[in-house]
């Protein structure tokens, strides 16, 4: 056999044959099938082999990053994340108390200049 150069062409028809013989199996079509796979074979042992220095360590794999476990209530579901709700009145001192240190604030820079 001649030196076959392994292509895309090559592989797909060699997989054509090898189909074709095994779903419709005639004579004909097993001896293509055959021949096709003489072909790919022959071609593999030419390939020209290269030389390894030294053998490579495997590279170490980082470490991902840990998802967090998702609580899980007594029935299986997941666990909502509730955020914690404040009360109105609790806004409301909350805001009082931003507009107080704003006050307080400006007076402070008013006394300094």
């Amino acid at each position: 056999m001649t030196n076959f150069e392994i292509t895309p062409e090559l592989l797909k028809q060699a997989k054509q044959a090898v189909n074709s013989a095994k779903f419709s199996a005639t004579a004909e079509r097993k001896k293509e099938a055959v021949d096709m796979l003489m072909k790919l074979a022959v071609a593999v042992q030419n390939l020209e082999e290269i030389k390894a220095d030294k053998p490579s360590k495997p590279k170490a794999k980082k470490a991902k990053a840990s998802k967090k476990k998702k609580a899980i209530h007594d029935n299986g579901r997941l666990a909502k994340k509730t955020r914690a709700r404040r009360t109105s009145n609790e806004r409301l001192d909350d805001h009082a108390t931003k507009q107080s240190l704003d006050k307080l604030f400006d007076n402070a820079m008013a006394l300094r200049y």
